[in-house]
């Protein structure tokens, strides 16, 4: 026997191509072919795949040489420039060496290092010679001060300072700021190393300077190596000469740009001479090395704005480097014109083999179009003889077929819908559903006629009627029946009764109905506090999901999870589930298992809905702060939703031994006030059932609260 889709695909296929019944020996009508022959087929798709191909690697392959050349570029041009800054900081630096190897300012250094690195002519202990020697120092300062005045005037540096061990300016330079705590503790640092550095950049009123901290060695020493008694602190402005070597050059192309950066204990900054602020902080995301210069690399600019290649240099051993950035988009405009000129190339050649096989497939046309005379000739017979071998095959099929016209009469009827209504085949041709079933089935299943027409698909459902005064279940499929213009002219109707299967499947719904009743009992009588909450969550559940429109299906499976909700706690400690105090960590996460215990009783249970996953669902929460999972927001299924807030519902305003129960007022708003936990429209759904008649006779079902 044809199953019902079988019987639909044969009749849908048969109304619009006949020849898919073929009761004819093979070769008995002529054979025609639009297709092309399979080798050349096979070499027409060989060619087109090789044009694709051949273009990708030929691409691929300037892409390397772009980014290889990019790359030696970039280092060159980086590694000069950095050469350049650092020469420069280098000659600064210098200009301050005829005032350090002064014996004068040497010998000075000396004496104030040996007088404690202060310049104080109280006595320090009765040794007076001390004493003298403060004096004599202090007696000299104005006259240093001058020196070193007229020397930052004469190499244009902003302020100088001479700062001994005790890490005080005890000579400044004439207008100079009071040295700040981080000059202090870099000369401190210098004065230990013996070694020059150079400090962080900042930004002052007068534009951007860096200090230059230079050691100091004691008098008539002819060795660097020797223990320096006083640092130079010189300012020295920076500004003009930075926006002169970050500045373009002249035949540098489009998008590429030089930095300036610093790092420091405080972080990662750019200089910027030329714009207010001076010194930017930069996200310190790895992109300059710890030392040594920088690999080419691929990423985000420094502004993380744009995605760049960038190479960066050394400048000096005191965190500066030379970052030289190369905008994406320009460095691969070379290889995106070349790629457009290969794939043009490319497409006229399959545009010029496509055109040749073209060619081939014409004449072989011109060849098939003189077979088609004859195929028409053959083909109206054979449409005869298989209308014939189709009314065969409807008479034999056990399902009830029908066609009926736009204005919904029978064109056509099978004997078994014949026999089912008790009539004969040719007694049906002109009838409607009215005169077959009566008024009301015939309203319902011209409903299901328009569905059809308007999907354009198979719809398929169950209908209840009466066949010769009987009451039987019957599943229709109906499908729309186009004509040769593709416009619809009637409907396609396959029937068959299912009323044993159906009654089977209210047996099978009444016993799992039955066992989940018994395992609520079973449930309740093992934890008190539990007597009436399971089913008082289903009635909760089922009425919230009846309000919210949902599906037949769902209801019955919130109906189910929600009854067998607490199933697991069966496997936890009678004392446990008994125990009158609050319970601890420990004994919450233990309760908490019985999601898993159900899971393990539940499992080879087929429910034909999504009962046991409802179950294991229904403590997460929005926020994935719930569990056993922690899932979130749209991967909790809206039925373990509705469940979830259910149950919490009931929790709250059902009393327990430790505490009375809340108004329902309350419990709403507390699930209300947790939006960020739990789903405002469920909860809103839930709020508008228990105002109902229907919720607020289950609200008055509550234990009363103990006094």
């Amino acid at each position: 026997m044809m199953s019902k889709s079988n019987t639909l695909d044969a009749l849908e296929g048969s109304a619009t191509d006949p020849s898919l019944i073929d009761l004819e020996e093979p070769g008995s009508a002529p054979e025609a072919s639009d297709a092309l022959p399979k080798p050349a087929l096979i070499g027409l798709v060989s060619i087109v795949i090789l044009a694709v191909v051949i273009p990708w690697l030929v691409i691929e392959s300037k892409k390397e040489q772009v980014i290889g050349d990019l790359q030696q570029r970039m280092t060159i041009t980086v590694s000069a420039r950095a050469e350049v800054i650092s020469t420069w900081l280098d000659g600064t630096a210098r200009l301050a060496d005829r005032l350090v190897e002064s014996e004068l300012f040497r010998l000075f250094a000396t004496d104030v290092d040996e007088a404690g690195g202060v310049i104080d002519p109280s006595p320090q202990s009765e040794d007076t010679q001390s004493t003298g020697l403060g004096i004599a120092l202090l007696e000299q300062l104005p006259y240093m001060e001058r020196v070193l005045t007229d020397f930052a005037i004469s190499a244009d540096f902003r302020a100088g300072y001479i700062v001994g061990k005790a890490g005080i300016a005890y000579v400044s330079s004439g207008g100079a700021p009071a040295l700040r705590t981080e000059q202090s503790e870099i000369a401190l640092d210098v004065l230990a190393t013996g070694k020059r550095r150079f400090g962080p950049p900042q930004a002052t009123a007068a534009g951007l300077v860096m200090d230059i901290y230079i050691p100091i060695l004691p008098a008539a020493s002819q060795t660097e190596e020797a223990q320096p008694v006083a640092v130079l602190i010189v300012a020295a402005p920076v500004a003009t000469k930075l926006a002169e070597s970050l500045a373009p050059r002249p035949l540098a192309p489009e998008g590429e740009k030089l930095h300036l950066v610093h790092k420091s204990a405080e972080g990662l900054v750019e200089l910027l001479p030329t714009k207010i602020p001076e010194v930017q902080a930069l996200d310190d995301s790895g992109a300059i090395p710890g030392s040594g210069n920088q690999a080419f690399v691929a990423g985000r600019s420094l502004d993380g704005e744009t995605a760049v290649y960038a190479r960066a240099a050394l400048i000096s051993g005191e965190g500066f480097w030379a970052v030289l950035e190369m905008n994406r988009a320009s460095a691969h405009r070379e290889l995106r014109n070349f790629a457009t000129v290969v794939m043009v190339a490319a497409a006229l050649v399959v545009f010029t083999v496509v055109a040749v096989f073209g060619a081939v497939w014409a004449k072989m046309r011109s060849n098939h179009n003189r077979l088609m005379a004859a195929q028409f000739k053959h083909l109206a017979a054979r449409i005869q003889t298989q209308k014939r071998f189709l009314d065969s095959i409807n008479s034999s099929i056990a399902d009830y077929i029908g066609l009926k016209a736009a204005d919904g009469s029978y064109r056509y009827a099978n004997k078994a819908f014949a026999e089912a209504v008790g009539r004969e085949p040719d007694e049906m041709i002109g009838l409607d559903d009215i005169a077959l079933f009566g008024q009301g089935t015939a309203d319902r299943l011209a409903l299901t006629d328009q569905k059809a027409i308007e999907q354009g698909s198979v719809v398929t459902f169950n209908e209840e009627v009466y066949l010769n005064g009987v009451q039987r279940q019957l599943q229709f499929s109906k499908l729309p029946f186009h004509d040769e213009q593709d416009q619809v002219n009637g409907i396609v109707s396959v029937a068959r009764d299912v009323t044993e299967l159906v009654e089977e499947q209210a047996k099978r719904d009444r016993a799992v109905r039955q066992m989940v009743s018994a395992l609520v009992r079973a449930i309740e009588l093992r934890d008190p506090y539990l007597a009436g909450h399971s089913r008082r969550v289903a009635s909760l559940s089922v009425a919230v999901a009846k309000r919210m429109q949902l599906a037949r299906e769902d209801v019955a499976t919130v109906e189910i999870a929600a009854n067998l909700s607490q199933l697991g706690k069966l496997a936890i400690s009678r004392k446990l589930l008994n125990k009158p105090e609050r319970l601890n960590d420990q004994e919450i996460a233990e309760v908490r298992k019985h999601l898993d215990h159900a899971a393990e009783m539940l499992r080879d249970i087929d429910f034909e809905l999504p009962v046991l996953p409802t179950i294991y669902q229904m403590h997460e929460r929005l926020d994935g702060k719930g569990y056993p999972a922690g899932l979130t927001a749209n991967k909790i299924l809206m039925t373990a939703q509705i469940l979830g807030i259910c149950d919490v519902f009931a929790a709250r305003v059902e009393p327990r031994s430790y505490r009375a129960g809340l108004s329902s007022e309350e419990a709403i708003k507390i699930l209300g006030d947790n939006g960020n936990r739990y789903s405002s429209q469920i909860v809103a759904a839930l709020d508008e059932v228990i105002g109902s008649v229907a919720g607020e006779k289950l609200m008055a079902g509550l234990p009363a609260n103990a006094d």
